[in-house]
């Protein structure tokens, strides 16, 4: 006689339902466990930045410069690494770039990447930038390509 035959399907339906709940809970502890584990990894990338958003001014003899970037992260009391996304906006110009140091007791920021300055009839394309004495000076650095319009 063929055991296949003999068995009771009431018993095989209750095996294959325990099957069944036994492979949804582990497929569901894994993406759980995968879920959580991302989570975590996104609060550990966080936590390496000391400012989110930081927003700055230079405040000039005839002009006010706003600084803003995605990141910031302390160096001292009075230097800050500003990364992603810095811009620099006046009245008359603004400078894009994507790493500066900005002192804020001294009022001058610092860049060695690649920055892109914009006013009404200029434009500077330099390999970094050095705004001092309050905001009234901007030295670019590097090789630079100057568009007058």
């Amino acid at each position: 006689m063929n055991s296949l035959l003999s068995l009771n399907k009431r018993s095989i339906l209750i095996l294959a339902l325990i099957a069944l709940t036994l492979f949804i809970s582990i497929f569901s502890f894994q993406f759980y466990k995968t879920l959580k584990l991302s989570n975590y990894q996104d609060n550990e990338n966080i936590s390496d930045v000391d400012i989110t958003d930081p927003r700055f001014s230079i405040n000039g003899d005839n002009q006010k410069i706003l600084v803003s970037a995605k990141e910031g992260n302390f160096i001292d009391n009075n230097k800050i690494l500003l990364q992603r996304e810095v811009k620099f906006k006046s009245n008359n110009f603004s400078i894009e770039t994507d790493k500066v140091i900005f002192d804020r007791k001294e009022q001058t920021a610092e860049s060695k990447s690649i920055s892109q300055f914009n006013s009404e009839k200029t434009e500077i394309s330099s390999e970094g930038f050095n705004i001092y004495d309050n905001g009234n000076r901007i030295r670019f650095n590097g090789n630079s390509i100057i568009i007058l319009k």
